[in-house]
């Protein structure tokens, strides 16, 4: 393997971690978990307090 490849792996591992609450809320179907409240793109509702 190429150090770039290992290097995208590891980088989607990490985003896929990240993002883990809302991955599980898409294949769950539930609603979407509050955004942590420095994401101010986000609506004020819709953040976490």
């Amino acid at each position: 393997m190429s150090i770039g490849l290992i290097i995208v792996i590891a980088l989607v591992l990490c985003c896929c971690f990240t993002h883990r609450r809302v991955i599980a809320s898409l294949i769950k179907g539930t609603p979407m978990p509050k955004a942590p409240r420095w994401h101010v793109w986000i609506k004020p509702e819709n953040r976490r307090k």
